[in-house]
């Protein structure tokens, strides 16, 4: 999941582990969003129902 701050990016990886991604910035982020989208009132809210909240963290899948 790549987050929007302001002008800070963040990613979210689906184990729930969140970093401030230095490289881009919201021009790249601008450049490469797409028209539409959903808005959820928070950002748990947004991780949850895109299975990025850390449900499966630790499973392991062969």
């Amino acid at each position: 999941m790549v987050i929007c701050d302001r002008n800070e990016i963040s990613i979210r990886c689906r184990c729930a582990h969140q970093w401030v991604e230095r490289e881009l910035t919201r021009a790249n982020y601008e450049a490469t969003i797409d028209v539409g989208g959903q808005d959820f009132p928070s950002l748990e809210a947004a991780a949850q129902a895109a299975g990025y909240d850390g449900t499966p963290a630790g499973t392991y899948l062969p």
